[in-house]
């Protein structure tokens, strides 16, 4: 066979490709690096720095105003009005029964008496006027009560409604069916739902707290502005 350069095949000789040769351009890029102008860069380094900062100021002021709107709207539409009802229904049972007992005094020591004497005498004095406040009184302000808990729920605290609220629903719905029994002539009956004792001291105590939580986002209680609007999570 005919053999050409190192012994290798005519055919097989030509078919290798060349190495193509490096370009000095390939070998080391030896371009200068340009120069930073402090005075381009600085600006456009504050430029973004201050963009951050609205940024984040925008919305911690959004938030801020946010948490001041939902506390107000709590106070105004929900707590505010229910202390107002559950107070004036307190503040009127323990008159009816001082004009029972014929006291002047601002204590009511026999609650207990009087609402014995109701269940015992249902024609007595005692019931007549009990009912007659229940009708007048009483009931209105509680069923009022009632409706702000269940049209305003949303505004309630934590994530589940209070067992007292829910009592006292479940007492203005019992006593409007007591309330048609006694205009049937069956003056006798009583509700077995009690209405909750205790309601106004939480109101009050949950009132009061949601007071210091605005006036803490608010800065207008305490010394030291940031801190207080720090510690409303805290109330």
């Amino acid at each position: 066979s005919d053999l050409r350069g190192c012994g290798q095949p005519a055919s097989l000789a030509h078919s290798l490709p060349l190495r193509p040769s490096l370009s000095p351009s390939r070998v080391k890029n030896t371009a200068p690096m340009p120069n930073l102008d402090p005075t381009t860069v600085m600006p456009i380094l504050l430029a973004c720095l201050s963009y951050v900062f609205t940024t984040l100021h925008t919305l911690r002021s959004e938030q801020h105003k946010s948490l001041v709107s939902r506390v107000s709207q709590q106070l105004q539409s929900l707590y505010g009005p229910l202390l107002a009802c559950v107070t004036a229904s307190k503040s009127s049972y323990e008159a009816m029964v001082r004009q029972f007992s014929g006291s002047a005094t601002d204590q009511c020591p026999s609650a207990a008496d009087f609402r014995a004497a109701v269940r015992r005498d249902p024609h007595g004095p005692a019931a007549c006027a009990y009912r007659q406040w229940v009708r007048e009184v009483l009931l209105p302000l509680s069923a009022k009560a009632a409706d702000l808990i269940i049209a305003r729920a949303d505004l309630l605290e934590g994530t589940s409604i209070e067992p007292t609220l829910l009592q006292l629903v479940a007492h203005v719905s019992a006593y409007k069916v007591i309330l048609r029994q006694w205009e049937q002539g069956a003056i006798d009956q009583v509700s077995a739902i009690s209405y909750p004792d205790h309601i106004h001291e939480w109101i009050s105590r949950e009132f009061s707290r949601l007071k210091r939580r605005q006036a803490a986002l608010l800065g207008l209680s305490g010394s030291g502005g940031l801190m207080r609007l720090a510690a409303y999570s805290k109330l």
